[in-house]
C-alpha cells in the first residue's frame, strides 16, 4: 500500500579466498565428502558431482567441508565457484539464508582438494524451528476439505497476520520473523516459500525491485498456472492487526509491473488473470469459489462498481458507519480520476491514509483497497 516503509532485500555476501597450498588459519573441516573423480568422468559430470556434494553439505547446514578432487588444481579452480553458486541456487531457502562462503585450494597436477567455509543467516536449529512452526501452522489453518485455491489463500493470510514489517531493516530471516514477530521482505518471502512448499505447491522466490529498492516476493503454481504473490506488500505499514490486503495476491506479470520490476527471463510467466480463474471455478460449481471470489473483491454481484465521486463517498460512508476503516471495491475510470475522486472524501469527513490498486485487465478497471482513519 502507499506509504510503506522502505522494503529491503539483503543479498548473499560472498567472501572468496583462492590459495594454491595450505588452509585457512584455524580452519577445521567438520566433514569429509567423497571425491569427485575427474579422471573417470567428463568435465561436465565431474562438476555435476561436485555440485551435488556441495548441495548435500548446504542442505545439512555444514559450516565447513573438505572435498577431494581427482583432477588438477587448475581444473578444480575453474569448477569450484560455479559449483558452489549452482548448489546454492538449487534451493531458494538456502540461497536467501546463505551469508557467504570462502574456500582454499591445494594440490598438484594430478589431484587436488578444497576446504570450504560456509556461513548462514539461520543456524541449523533455527531453520528446523521454522520448519516445525510452519508444519504446525499448516495443520491449524489448512482444514480438511480445502481445495488448493483455499489453501493458498489461508497461507497468504496467515503470513500477513503473523508478521509485521521490520522498519528498522535489521531482520532478514523467517526465523527472526517468527521469533520476534517482524522481518523485512526477505523474511516474508522465505516464510511464504516454506509454507507453500510444505503444503505441496511448486513455488519460488523472485528477486527484483520496487522503485529503486531491492525486494523479494514469491510465485506459486496453482492448477498448472503460475501467479505472482507478494505477502510483504499485502501487509499494511504501519501494521493494522488482522487486516489483510489482497492487492498483490495471485496477480499476473502485467499487474505486478505497475510497481515491481524483475528479470522476467529468470522466472516462469504469470499470464492468467486470477479473477478469470475464479469465474471458471464458480461456473464449474467448485466448493468455496463464490466465497473466495467475493472475499477478493472480484464479484461484481457482491461488490459495487464505483465510477463517480458521489458513489465513492456513499460506499465509504456506509462502511465507516459500520465501524470499518478499510474497504475493497471495484473502480471504473482512470488512475487520475480515481485520485481526484478520493480527494472528495475529505469533504465528507473521511481522511484516507492510503490505498492499493490492481488492474483487472484494462487501464480503466481496477480493484481498490482503501484505508482511512
Amino acid at each position: 500500500m502507499k506509504g510503506h516503509a522502505k522494503r529491503q532485500l539483503l543479498k548473499m555476501g560472498t567472501a572468496l579466498a583462492l590459495v594454491t597450498a595450505g588452509t585457512f588459519g584455524g580452519f577445521h573441516p567438520l566433514s569429509v565428502l567423497p571425491s569427485a573423480h575427474a579422471a573417470s568422468l567428463s568435465p561436465t559430470q565431474a562438476r555435476a558431482q561436485l555440485q551435488e556434494q556441495l548441495f548435500r553439505a548446504l542442505s545439512a547446514h555444514k559450516e565447513s567441508v573438505k572435498l577431494s578432487y581427482s583432477g588438477s588444481i587448475s581444473e578444480l579452480k575453474k569448477a569450484i565457484e560455479p559449483a558452489l553458486d549452482a548448489a546454492i541456487a538449487r534451493d531458494p531457502y538456502i540461497h536467501y539464508t546463505m551469508k557467504g562462503y570462502a574456500y582454499s585450494l591445494s594440490g598438484t597436477s594430478a589431484s587436488s582438494s578444497a576446504e570450504i567455509k560456509l556461513s548462514y543467516r539461520e543456524t541449523a536449529e533455527q531453520s528446523a524451528y521454522v520448519k516445525s512452526q510452519v508444519a504446525a501452522a499448516l495443520k491449524k489453518n489448512v482444514k480438511p476439505g480445502m481445495n488448493d485455491h483455499m489453501k493458498v489463500k489461508a497461507i497468504h493470510d496467515w503470513v500477513v497476520r503473523t508478521l509485521k514489517y521490520d522498519t528498522t531493516l535489521s531482520k532478514f530471516t523467517a526465523y527472526e520473523g517468527l521469533k520476534t514477530g517482524s522481518t523485512v521482505c526477505q523474511g516474508y518471502a522465505l516464510l511464504t516459500y516454506e509454507m507453500l512448499k510444505q503444503a505441496g505447491f511448486q513455488t519460488n522466490i523472485v528477486e527484483g525491485y520496487v522503485k529503486s529498492e531491492a525486494h523479494a516476493w514469491n510465485m506459486v503454481k496453482l492448477d498448472g498456472k503460475w501467479y505472482q504473490i507478494d505477502t510483504t506488500w499485502d501487509d499494511p505499514v504501519p501494521d493494522r492487526g488482522d487486516l489483510v490486503s489482497t492487492s498483490y495476491y495471485l496477480v499476473t506479470d502485467q499487474q505486478l509491473r505497475q510497481d515491481h520490476t524483475w528479470k522476467s527471463a529468470n522466472y516462469p510467466k504469470a499470464v492468467t488473470a486470477y479473477n478469470e480463474t475464479l469465474d471458471l471455478l464458480v461456473a464449474k460449481g467448485v466448493q468455496g469459489s463464490k466465497e473466495l471470489r467475493a472475499s477478493l473483491g472480484y464479484s461484481a454481484s457482491s461488490n459495487t462498481i464505483v465510477s463517480t465521486a458521489a458513489l465513492l463517498q456513499q460506499v465509504v460512508q456506509a462502511a465507516n458507519t459500520e465501524g470499518q476503516n478499510s474497504l475493497t471495491f471495484r473502480y471504473r475510470g482512470t488512475k487520475t480520476k480515481l485520485k481526484n475522486d478520493l480527494q472528495t472524501l475529505y469533504r465528507s469527513g473521511i481522511s484516507p491514509i492510503g490505498y492499493t490498486s490492481k488492474s483487472l485487465g484494462s487501464l480503466s478497471s481496477w480493484k481498490i483497497t482503501l484505508y482511512w482513519n
